[in-house]
């Protein structure tokens, strides 16, 4: 079964365009690579590394002890990258996502 995930490229450079992102499975693993890649893709350009490590602590993605993320991390991600680009803060996209619980989560 193939995954398919479309999100809104938010590069500033050029109009939005979508962004389709395939995995072989549901349950396929997600590189470091993969997801810098992702990130690439949605933002229209390179990503300082420093810059994806503080997007992914903001939002609680980790990697499993294998070292690897899942699609719904980047699905995760895909999501506050467009809420960043549409203006929304951190704490605005976690109170979208998960509600007021969201204020008691730790960073």
């Amino acid at each position: 079964m193939s995954v398919s995930m479309r999100f809104v490229c938010v590069s500033e450079a050029s109009q939005a365009t979508a962004v389709e992102v395939l995995g072989n499975s549901e349950n396929a693993p997600v590189t470091p690579f993969q997801l810098r890649e992702f990130v690439s893709m949605v933002r229209g350009g390179p990503v300082l590394s420093g810059t994806l490590r503080t997007w992914r602590k903001r939002i609680g993605i980790k990697p499993n002890a294998a070292g690897f993320y899942t699609m719904d991390d980047l699905r995760l991600l895909g999501r506050y990258l467009e809420a960043l680009a549409a203006g929304r803060t951190t704490d605005q996209f976690l109170n979208q996502e998960y509600g007021d619980y969201a204020q008691d989560r730790p960073a």
